[in-house]
């Protein structure tokens, strides 16, 4: 992969040629480059883990880690765009291409091959979105027919798990969820307020936890837990596991939640779900 690595390097470098190399836009593209390098050891490890997947072969291998690698290419590309609206104070518009990364790689290598490959391609525009938005999605529809669908679908599973991996382990080894935009730009008061209502009821149902509905950092926190709802191959919830993802997160939550009612019951089908 000596040539993917370059490719995504040159993206990289040619975003941060256009941010100020030491602000916050800067920093947030180191991580990044990082991030797709560590989304690839934990794609890896859940592929070497998953026999339906070791049994594909080579070219899924292939096209599987080149998915994982340039999963967050667009990343480069949407920081600059930030920093150059709000730098000639320009609205962002929370729901507009312009500033979605899936939707930026996406068209960034449509036309590179041999990155044009919908194997490659749907998980780059999708995997940063819920399953309810994909199935919802006029390209779902368009690929539900094709030939090459399980591999499609397989390859963004795979993507999503791994991204969530790497989020995990970048949350517990380098603090990254008190390092991120989220958390920066939160005001005392709602920094410090306890888990809302419907993240936390959506939580103890079952079901993860969405982006638009967090009110708090305890909410973020428990967005994390709730990713144990969402992994799609046994392997990456063995690695949870394995990495006491739980443990950590339950702890940071009692930081900033301190009702021992509530973090009872979250633990509780915690535990329930691990040990399924």
């Amino acid at each position: 992969m000596k040539d993917d690595l370059i490719i995504l390097k040159q993206y990289y470098t040619a975003a941060a040629k256009q941010v100020p190399a030491d602000s916050f836009f800067k920093q947030t593209l180191d991580h990044k480059f990082a991030h797709s390098l560590e989304v690839l050891r934990q794609g890896n490890d859940i592929l070497e883990h998953t026999p339906e997947l070791q049994n594909q072969g080579e070219t899924f291998r292939d096209l599987a880690q080149k998915a994982l690698l340039f999963h967050d290419v667009g990343r480069f590309e949407e920081n600059v765009r930030i920093f150059n609206a709000r730098r000639n104070g320009t609205e962002i518009a929370a729901m507009s291409d312009t500033y979605d990364h899936g939707v930026i790689g996406y068209e960034l290598m449509q036309n590179r091959p041999p990155y044009n490959d919908m194997r490659i391609l749907f998980a780059l525009r999708w995997h940063g979105k819920t399953m309810e938005e994909i199935y919802a999605s006029d390209m779902y529809r368009q690929i539900k027919d094709s030939p090459q669908f399980d591999d499609i679908m397989q390859i963004l599973y795979l993507v999503r798990d791994a991204d969530k991996l790497a989020n995990l382990y970048a949350a517990k080894e380098h603090d990254r969820l008190r390092r991120d935009l989220f958390y920066a730009q939160l005001p005392d008061a709602i920094l410090n307020a306890p888990l809302s209502a419907e993240v936390k009821a959506r939580f103890l149902a079952g079901k993860l936890v969405l982006s638009a509905t967090l009110r708090s950092f305890a909410d973020r926190i428990l967005q994390l837990l709730s990713w144990i709802y969402d992994f799609n191959y046994p392997a990456a919830a063995e690695i949870f596991k394995q990495e006491r993802y739980g443990e950590f997160l339950l702890d940071m939550l009692a930081q900033y939640h301190h009702n021992p009612q509530d973090l009872q019951q979250i633990s509780a089908a915690l535990a329930a779900k691990i040990k399924r």
